[in-house]
């Protein structure tokens, strides 16, 4: 029997629909009880690798305990427990956010547009100059 894959874990319950909270909260402790396990099995009398099976064994199938978390609906996220709202308030938000994000990339981006800002205004001054000298040469010239 193989060790369990506690990653693998987390990826099927969040995949299920179970909140990210619960999900760490639940591997976190089903490592510590199986870190428990293999401990008393060891302390027994055991090897580390019976041990382990003797852990796995008794921790019982992942999947079966995805299924048992996954039929909780408390555990689930308000998306999947109201799926037809998530429909609605999903282009909403998006709708509402999405004038913001030039000023929130903007605030993330401010060294990189003051220096554009001011490449600009360099630029414009170099191209201003040149125009006011084309011109006083034609007039005076």
């Amino acid at each position: 029997m193989r060790e369990p894959d506690f990653n693998q874990l987390a990826t099927k319950l969040l995949k299920n629909g179970i909140t990210a909270r619960h999900v760490h909260r639940t591997v976190s402790e089903l490592r510590d009880h199986y870190d428990d396990l293999v401990d008393s099995a060891v302390d027994a009398g055991a090897n580390s690798r019976t041990a382990r099976r003797l852990a796995t064994r008794e921790l019982g199938s992942m999947d079966e305990f995805v299924r048992q978390m996954a039929s909780r609906r408390e555990l689930k996220t308000w998306v999947f427990r109201y799926p037809q709202l998530a429909v609605v308030v999903y282009p909403l938000a998006c709708l509402a956010v999405l004038p913001a994000m030039p000023v929130f990339a903007g605030i993330a981006h401010r060294t990189t547009l003051v220096r554009w800002g001011a490449s600009l205004l360099a630029a414009g001054l170099v191209t201003t100059l040149m125009l006011l000298t084309m011109q006083l040469s034609l007039l005076l010239g």
